[in-house]
């Protein structure tokens, strides 16, 4: 073999290897993007798409049509389309849930408001007594409100007629004397339930209770998210109403098979 040829094989089999080494670390095209449609039996979109968007891709849904759309490499597809076999069972279909919003009064009165408490919420109010000894606990207002995992909620209720001269927040009128009687009104919002991971609590998110008060300008605003169990009593929190008054918003949840 003459020294020509050589030379020629000796520089195709380097330009062979520069080629090879030229592919392993040149960037790759991106993956051809796929798109599908996913219909779900039983799982809330919204909550399926806040999941599926960890995993990559692009995602959107509609509450309406009850689907997901998704555009992803083949890759991010087959991932998906696994974590929605899982996540699109029977257990994720909405539940139904039952709420009891009761509104107890802590007050230094004798009376002149709401109702007795509820025998179902004795326990509660000896606990809220250790807590804020005020000489009498009254229900001045029920809520019911039934809604289903998933779903905003709302309800306006109008609660006990306050009567006598007991409120010290009443306003006065010109002749210097309290209003005989009015009514308390609440507006009771959920901005979503959904069912917590331990499967047998509900998880409220931004809850809000606000109060019309007698006397009061501005509405009594109570605001808060958490966690109750199925069939459990939460004193969710404590509106200051006067100096010896306040406002306690007791909240029970039951979820309906």
């Amino acid at each position: 073999m003459t020294m020509k040829r050589i030379a020629v094989l000796l520089l195709l089999a380097a330009l062979s290897a520069a080629a090879q080494d030229y592919e392993s670390t040149a960037p790759k095209p991106p993956a051809a993007a796929v798109q599908r449609l996913f219909v779900l039996q039983y799982a809330d979109p919204d909550q399926v798409a806040r999941l599926l968007s960890m995993l990559g891709g692009s995602i959107s849904y509609s509450k309406e049509m009850h689907a997901i759309a998704v555009k992803a490499d083949q890759r991010e597809m087959t991932v998906i389309e696994d974590a929605l076999k899982q996540l699109d069972g029977p257990s994720a279909a909405p539940k139904n849930i039952e709420l009891t919003v009761n509104l107890i009064m802590g007050t230094e009165a004798e009376s002149g408001m709401g109702g007795a408490v509820p025998k179902e919420l004795v326990s509660v109010v000896a606990q809220l007594k250790g807590a804020f000894p005020f000489k009498n606990y009254r229900q001045v207002d029920q809520i019911e409100l039934r809604t289903r995992t998933g779903e905003r909620a709302e309800t306006r209720s109008e609660g006990a007629v306050v009567s006598q001269n007991s409120l010290p927040g009443c306003v006065v009128d010109k002749d210097g004397a309290k209003p005989q009687a009015t009514t308390i009104t609440t507006d009771f919002v959920l901005r979503a339930v959904r069912l917590a991971q331990d499967g047998s609590s509900v998880r409220l998110d931004n809850m809000e209770a606000s109060v019309n008060w007698p006397g009061i300008a501005n509405s009594l605003k109570l605001n808060a998210s958490v966690d109750v169990k199925d069939g459990q009593k939460v004193v969710v929190g404590r509106i200051g109403v006067a100096h010896d008054q306040a406002l306690f918003l007791v909240l029970t949840a039951h979820l309906v098979q």
